[in-house]
């Protein structure tokens, strides 16, 4: 069996594959950070706090984001852009499974972390960052089948 990083190497459609999560994902921050941030400033929210509790909160709402619209759509909005959507290896995605997966969000190191740890351990579906293989859910490319 190949590791995540073998076969993204070797296939340019999975290339293609996270190139759209990732600008999928670019599109998803802004959606949520944008609106956020103007409403705490608005409101006073962002005085004396420290840009690491910021990050988490700002975290927070984009892991909230995702699992409202994965539950209810199937796809975040820039997974929708892209022709992306999640699904579960058995079946209709869950609650459960949506938090999971989505869960290192709330703090981006840890984002980075569950992305590198998917693509170097040994895999037959290099889509699975690694809270996905715990969800036992994967991320489907609709317009590169």
């Amino acid at each position: 069996m190949a590791t995540g990083f073998d076969q993204l190497a070797q296939d340019p459609r999975l290339q293609m594959h996270w190139v759209h999560r990732l600008f999928a994902a670019l599109i998803d921050v802004v959606l949520v950070f944008v609106p956020i941030f103007i409403i705490m400033l608005l409101f006073g929210l962002t005085q004396g706090l420290h840009w690491f509790m910021f990050g988490v909160i700002m975290g927070f709402f984009w892991m909230l984001y995702s699992v409202v619209f994965e539950e209810a759509k199937g796809a975040t909005i820039g997974k929708q852009l892209f022709g992306l959507r999640v699904v579960s290896l058995d079946g209709n995605i869950q609650t459960y499974q949506s938090m999971m997966r989505n869960l290192t969000k709330i703090f981006g190191a840890f984002l980075l972390l569950d992305l590198l740890l998917g693509l170097v351990m040994d895999t037959t579906d290099a889509r699975q960052k690694y809270t996905d293989r715990i969800a036992k859910t994967t991320v489907v490319s609709e317009n590169l089948a």
